[in-house]
């Protein structure tokens, strides 16, 4: 070994030199190293498992979100839909309170119509009776002693032959 340039002595001190550098190595630095490495690697491992569940919790929150907005649409249509039921309600009463109104007041102006016509008749009869009473005093050339008696006999007669020919 001499003549290669190695001498026992400096390579056994070497050698144990060699031996604690890596004995101190492993105690100082590869056992702290590995520990955090671990620890870097459990870190990793609980973020990727945080990630996967925040993953999981927003697809759920989106189901969710869509129950939601599903079941507020169907609301929505129910209360449309009953919005409609209720305006045609409306509307109808409105119309058969409009036609019963409206067949109401038809009633009461034929009613009106013919109070009126059966003022006139009786107010023509009337008339038609002083004028009968007036045309027999003229032709008598005197006054007739009971008008009141004569307005009766000629308003029974208009009564019986006007109400013949009107039916």
């Amino acid at each position: 070994m001499d003549q290669l340039g190695i001498s026992g002595g400096l390579l056994v001190s070497q050698i144990i030199n060699f031996v604690l550098l890596i004995v101190i190595l492993r105690l100082v630095l590869y056992g702290p190293v590995m520990r955090m490495l671990d620890r870097r690697k459990e870190r990793i491992a609980q973020s990727m498992k945080d990630a996967e569940r925040v993953a999981a919790a927003a697809q759920e929150a989106e189901a969710d979100k869509a129950q939601i907005i599903d079941a507020a649409r169907r609301e929505a249509q129910d209360i449309r839909a009953q919005a409609t039921r209720d305006a045609e309600k409306i509307a109808q009463e409105i119309r058969s309170r409009a036609d019963q109104e409206a067949a109401e007041m038809r009633i009461k102006a034929q009613q009106d119509a013919e109070k009126q016509a059966a003022n006139v008749l009786a107010g023509a009869n009337k008339q038609i009776a002083e004028l009968a009473i007036l045309a027999t005093e003229q032709v008598l050339g005197r006054e007739l002693a009971n008008k009141s008696e004569q307005e009766r006999f000629v308003t029974e007669f208009l009564a019986q032959y006007g109400g013949g020919k009107s039916s």
